[in-house]
C-alpha cells in the first residue's frame, strides 16, 4: 500500500490501518486503526463479544481525548507476569498477602490472563488487544489455593494502603459451597471507601439464583457496590 501523507490530506489505495495526529513538533505519528480491526494477533477470538458490549465504539471515544488519568485497577489472583511483552509497562509493584512481600510473580497462568483483558497494549501486532489502554494494574497474590483468609488480607491491605489511587478491585475467585462474613464485610469496607469490587461468577454456566456462587450471590453476599461478571 502507498500512503502520502501531506499537511492537508492523505492519500492512499485501500487504505485500512493508519491513524494520525500532529505531534508538537508539526510532524505526523501513527496511532491506531481508522479502518478495521486492532492488528493484535488473537484478536479475532475477541471481535464478537467486545463487539456485543461496544468496546470498540469506547474505544474511538477514549483515543479522541487527548488528555486522560490512567485508572488503578488491583487484581486479586495467582500473580501477574509483569514482563510479559504484551502488559509492558503496565503492571506496577503489588503486594503478597501470603508471604508478606511484593513477590507477586505468577504461579499459575490466570492473573496473568485477566490481566490481559484488562490492558493488554492495543495494536502491537501480538497477543490480545487489552478493555483498557490508560490503566495501571496492580497484582494482589493471595496463594496458588486462595483462602477466605487470604482474600480479606488482600482486600486489607488494598484499603489500609492503597485507597488513594486504586478505584477498581478484580477478584476472581470465590465458592460455590460456603461464604464467609469477614469477606463480605471487607468488601463492603472497599466499597465504602471509593472502590468498585468487581468479582467472577466462575466458568460454570450456571444460573446463580439457583446455584449460587460467593461472593456474586450466596446467603451473606455484598448487595450494593459489587460487580458480578460470568464468562463468555
Amino acid at each position: 500500500m502507498k500512503l502520502l501523507v501531506t499537511s492537508l490530506w492523505f492519500f492512499s489505495c485501500e487504505l485500512l490501518y493508519v491513524e494520525a495526529e500532529v505531534d508538537e513538533s508539526g510532524y505526523f505519528r501513527g496511532l491506531g486503526p481508522v479502518n478495521g480491526d486492532p492488528n493484535d494477533k488473537f484478536y479475532y477470538m475477541q471481535k464478537a463479544y467486545l463487539e456485543a458490549i461496544s468496546v470498540p465504539e469506547a474505544w474511538g471515544i477514549l483515543d479522541s481525548i487527548a488528555e486522560r488519568t490512567p485508572v488503578t485497577i488491583a487484581v486479586i489472583d495467582d500473580g501477574i507476569e509483569a514482563a510479559h511483552p504484551d502488559l509492558k509497562g503496565t503492571v506496577i509493584k503489588g503486594y503478597n498477602v501470603v508471604d508478606k512481600n511484593d513477590d507477586t510473580s505468577p504461579r499459575g497462568h490466570h492473573g496473568t490472563s485477566m490481566a490481559g483483558i484488562i490492558g493488554a497494549i492495543r495494536n502491537n501486532m501480538i497477543g490480545l488487544a487489552g478493555i483498557l489502554d490508560s490503566v495501571r494494574i496492580l497484582p494482589i497474590f493471595d496463594g496458588e489455593a486462595p483462602s477466605f483468609p487470604a482474600m480479606a488480607d488482600a482486600f486489607t491491605y488494598l484499603i489500609n494502603k492503597r485507597k488513594d489511587d486504586v478505584k477498581v478491585i478484580l477478584m476472581t475467585e470465590g465458592s460455590d459451597s460456603e461464604s464467609s462474613q469477614a469477606l463480605t464485610d471487607k468488601i463492603q469496607e472497599a466499597n465504602a471507601a471509593g472502590m468498585l469490587v468487581v468479582v467472577t461468577a466462575g466458568n460454570k454456566h450456571r444460573d446463580l439464583d439457583i446455584n449460587p456462587d460467593f461472593p456474586c450471590s450466596f446467603g451473606r453476599s455484598p448487595a450494593d457496590g459489587v460487580l458480578c461478571v460470568a464468562a463468555t
